[in-house]
């Protein structure tokens, strides 16, 4: 039997077009599935009957659970009307890390974007525990509001009650609509026009500096496969210190160990321009206050150039990093690297030319999920974004959990294999290891 929601929000038929990055992503889902997927490993005794409950209770609660997304002219827009509950299939925990190509297979396997929902959930259970594998398309979720989708779920597993309502405005708003009033109108075209000289004068600089270097290439298709790792609680702790003694942010200096170690794996040039994409959260620069209960994608993109030199000191080279991410967070940038998405992936697909970067990197910092639920505790959370073949070569996604940095690394077999990949993170860890010395 179903479990009653807690103040669930009134149904709706309501319609609502997709903007910025959100039509950026269904744009990238014609050509590749652009899920995400999240893993939660489980210790303890979770039962499917009472997940089952759960993850219909929270269909209640949350209208972007109940969306589908159908053709609207040229664009493209939500209908809060799904009729079909999210899928849970359950099957049996495979050994160790078999959850591993377990969640490689969900990142395949396209959601149906026209009958919805958009989530669907698989459960590997075992005496001892289960991995729950929960897929979310792009478009309704991003790193904030998925943590606080999960502490729902597992709270209502556990019988717990929520300890707040549903927002009742989730979805139907997107971030370009809640644009601060300096990027609306007038405001808004001088910013384009802006973000667009930039966008040129940095493809003709890289495009220069790239003469004689190794070309990324782009294949007709690639498979995204995963690499989960850790840094133990000794080199994590050395890399927080020495993040404050050198006053550099721990987002800048693993973006700088992931630069490094793709320069010297992938591009063996002494001195190469490489593009690096970073990944915000718009929510505390709106108009208004857009809470984590509330599912949507409010994530923008920072794109930038920075030249890796084989010879140079890596706190130097961190301290450009930080700087090319401040300079791009306090401009216009965050706001029409957002709205204007949705043409750069238009013409990426139009003219197959380029990758969008060599590497990608969001830092989410410390895990904020509670881990302990009576019957059963959370032991680890894994959670990997789509790719595609002109993306970027090697990306991970990043958080601090227990005291150690969790990587979830994400690479394409048309890239590389899985031995190539293993090399990359190595060679990141040492040159980390290194720098904190």
């Amino acid at each position: 039997m179903t479990m009653p929601p807690q103040n669930p929000a009134p149904p709706r038929a309501s319609t609502r077009k997709l903007a910025g990055l959100e039509h950026a992503m269904r744009i990238t889902e014609e050509h590749t599935p652009f899920s995400v997927v999240a893993v939660l490993r489980l210790a303890g005794d979770l039962s499917p009957a009472a997940l089952r409950r759960a993850l219909d209770t929270l269909q209640q609660r949350h209208p972007l659970l109940r969306a589908r997304i159908l053709p609207a002219g040229k664009e493209y827009a939500f209908h809060f009307d799904a009729e079909r509950p999210i899928a849970l299939d359950v099957g049996e925990r495979p050994p160790a890390d078999g959850w591993i190509a377990v969640a490689q297979e969900e990142m395949q396997r396209r959601l149906d974007m026209t009958a919805g929902p958009l989530a669907r959930c698989r459960y590997l259970a075992g005496p001892s525990g289960g991995d729950l594998i929960f897929t979310l398309h792009h478009t309704i979720a991003d790193g904030v509001s998925g943590v606080h989708l999960f502490r729902e779920l597992l709270a209502l597993c556990a019988g717990q009650p929520l300890d707040e309502p549903p927002d009742r405005d989730e979805g139907q708003v997107p971030a370009a609509g809640l644009f601060p009033d300096d990027y609306t109108g007038l405001g808004y075209t001088l910013a384009a026009a802006g973000f667009m000289r930039r966008q040129m004068a940095d493809e003709m600089a890289f495009r220069w500096g790239s003469i004689g270097v190794r070309k990324a290439p782009i294949a007709a298709a690639g498979r995204c496969c995963f690499l989960p790792i850790r840094f133990g609680a000794e080199i994590t702790n050395a890399l927080i210190q020495a993040s404050r003694r050198h006053r550099v942010t721990l987002n800048a200096i693993l973006s700088a160990g992931m630069l490094m170690a793709v320069q010297r794996q992938l591009y063996p040039s002494p001195r190469v321009p490489l593009r690096h994409i970073v990944f915000a959260d718009l929510r505390p620069r709106l108009r208004r206050d857009v809470p984590a209960s509330a599912l949507g994608c409010f994530l923008t993109m920072y794109r930038f150039t920075t030249t890796v030199e084989a010879t140079r000191d890596f706190w130097s080279f961190a301290g450009d990093v930080q700087d090319s991410t401040m300079r791009a967070a306090r401009s216009s940038e965050r706001y029409m690297a957002y709205a204007m998405s949705p043409g750069m992936m238009k013409m990426l697909f139009r003219m197959k030319a380029f990758r969008m970067g060599a590497t990608a990197l969001s830092y989410t910092g410390p895990l904020t999920l509670p881990t302990d639920y009576g019957r059963f505790e959370v032991t680890g959370l894994h959670a990997f974004a789509g790719n595609m073949t002109l993306g970027p070569e090697y990306s991970a996604l990043v958080r601090l959990f227990r005291g150690e940095l969790w990587w979830d690394i994400l690479y394409l077999d048309s890239d590389m294999d899985a031995a190539g990949a293993q090399r990359i993170a190595h060679e990141m860890q040492a040159i980390l290891e290194g720098a904190t010395c």
